[in-house]
């Protein structure tokens, strides 16, 4: 009786052990990937305030044209007329 209790109290022991260790493991992990992101820039487009993203000489018709035309399934669907 007393080595099935010392059995199952190191296979307690084991598991908890095991679990910490994997915890702080991804602690860690995660740390870390944190840190990087925080260290990378900031995806910007880089336009200024005053600038659109409508090219001079094109209107916003045109580009709805353009985006239509562009392939198979892409664009903005077309309107459904009753």
């Amino acid at each position: 009786d007393f080595a099935e209790g010392n059995i199952h109290h190191k296979a307690l022991l084991i598991s908890v052990t095991v679990c910490s260790i994997l915890l702080v493991l991804i602690i860690i992990f995660c740390y870390f990937r944190y840190k990087r992101q925080e260290t990378r820039p900031r995806y910007s487009i880089g336009l200024e305030q005053d600038e659109t993203y409508i090219p001079p000489g094109e209107s916003l018709k045109d580009l709805i044209e353009q985006s239509q035309s562009s392939g198979s399934g892409s664009g903005l669907p077309l309107l459904v007329r009753k």
